[in-house]
């Protein structure tokens, strides 16, 4: 407790001398903690669900996603945001090859893998008013950004085309095919370099009207391309669910 005291004809206000030293300690504590939680806690992205996190959970999450309903297990499902069902802008998932296997813990490293030789395929349900279909995008955008338009020979069977190196599009080749449906398949792939040591293969193709599919894999399973298109089709729309509920019923059980 300060106390008072007169000296010299002054009055002095004496205060114990424990309150520096304790001050001193919740300083460091406080500091101590803020580093704590920099560097270990949770991010805010985190905090909202908006971060990558996996679930081993099989549990269907309802979710409808440019006017088409979805019943997705939750293992296959990467953001906690997206786990509480209803209407969904988008919907990001992954799965192992070959067989598209959801995550399990026992393979936690394969879907943290981003080695050249990664088996992850990350794919993404997402609604697509404004996207154009595969004709309209190699007319109208990618023709415009290639070195040449005669193809190169490809091993895969795709007819292969360089972007120019004054283009958006540096350093990435596009090759073009057709699916099993008759679809045209745009695949835009990185080329290794300095600064992409791990390249991918990216295709975004049209569902419906209003719902895309975008998926990508790395580049080295290219030779798969046919097989890994006709298998991500199959498993998405085995998720698909018909019809529309009154009333979202969010993560449920079966």
């Amino acid at each position: 407790m300060a106390r008072n005291r007169q000296s010299g004809g002054e009055l002095v206000h004496e205060r114990p001398a424990w309150i520096i030293p304790a001050l001193v300690i919740l300083a460091v504590l406080a500091f101590s903690s803020f580093f704590l939680y920099h560097y270990f806690g949770p991010t805010p992205g985190e905090l909202l669900g908006h971060a990558p996190r996996a679930s081993a959970d099989t549990r269907k999450v309802e979710a409808v996603v440019g006017g088409t309903r979805f019943l997705i297990p939750e293992n296959y499902t990467r953001y906690p945001s997206q786990r509480t069902g209803g209407a969904q802008p988008q919907v990001d998932m992954h799965a192992l090859l070959p067989d598209f296997s959801p995550y399990t813990p026992e393979h936690q490293a394969e879907f943290a893998d981003n080695s050249p030789e990664a088996s992850v395929v990350f794919f993404t349900l997402h609604a697509g008013p404004a996207m154009l279909p595969a004709e309209r995008r190699l007319k109208d955008v990618y023709s415009k950004y290639l070195v040449s338009p005669t193809p190169e020979k490809d091993e895969t069977g795709l007819k292969k085309f360089s972007f120019r190196d004054d283009s958006g599009y540096k350093d990435q080749d596009l090759l073009i095919g057709t699916d099993a449906d008759g679809r045209l398949v745009l695949l835009t792939c990185q080329r290794k370099t300095p600064l992409v040591e791990s390249p991918n293969c990216t295709r975004t193709l049209l569902l419906t009207q209003n719902l895309a599919l975008t998926y990508r894999y790395k580049r080295s399973h290219l030779a798969e391309w046919q097989r890994i298109d006709e298998l991500m089709v199959r498993i998405v729309t085995s998720f698909e669910a018909p019809g529309l509920p009154n009333d979202l019923e969010g993560t449920i059980t079966d």
